[in-house]
């Protein structure tokens, strides 16, 4: 709970101080296309995609009127689809710390880092769901890149995420398991200019 905490804490207050020009808040709702990348050695295979939704709050605080950064926290239903078409369901709190650049007034920019923190893992096939949690690393730190609109109180979005953390925990540590999504989202400015 600190790791959640903490960052949320000062995102308050810097989001409180008189370094930014303008302070302004929402929240999110969207869906992102996910799959995970296999690799052992020269090896390597991309499962399917597979369609999760996910939903949040965000905050913007400008630094001027072209830069500035957005703190994000998000629920994030991740995972893959396999050859056998099983499907790999893992949920994450993803907390992305986004630099923010304002290419005219409507458009931006966001690209920098993201942590997740998993909160579940199941493998499902059949329509039968096994618990492996225990096979996957509770964090996933990846980058994160994208490009918005904002129009009046409205604002959507398409971005990319590639997990840059192996997030395998299996035995075999040769096995190298990275996340990836493509998202689209769609947010409603609660306050704020």
């Amino acid at each position: 709970m600190k790791k959640i905490f903490l960052p949320a804490l000062l995102i308050v207050l810097l989001a409180g101080s008189n370094a930014f020009a303008q302070v302004s808040g929402g929240v999110r709702l969207g869906g992102n296309l996910s799959n995970l990348k296999w690799s052992a050695g020269d090896f390597s295979v991309t499962d399917d995609s597979k369609f999760g939704i996910m939903a949040g709050a965000y905050l913007t605080a400008m630094f001027s009127d072209r830069v500035g950064i957005q703190p994000e926290l998000v629920f994030s239903s991740m995972g893959s689809k396999d050859e056998d078409e099983g499907k790999y369901k893992l949920n994450y709190i993803a907390l992305p710390v986004l630099v923010r650049i304002q290419i005219i007034d409507q458009l931006h920019f966001l690209v920098g880092p993201q942590a997740s923190f998993l909160m579940s893992a199941n493998y499902e096939y059949e329509s039968e769901e096994e618990d492996i949690k225990d096979f996957v690393k509770g964090l996933d730190f990846g980058a994160v890149f994208g490009v918005g609109a904002d129009i009046s109180r409205f604002n959507v979005g398409v971005r990319y995420g590639l997990g840059l953390s192996n997030i395998s925990d299996m035995e075999d540590d040769e096995v190298e398991v990275k996340s990836r999504a493509f998202q689209i989202v769609l947010g409603y400015k609660l306050f704020g200019d």
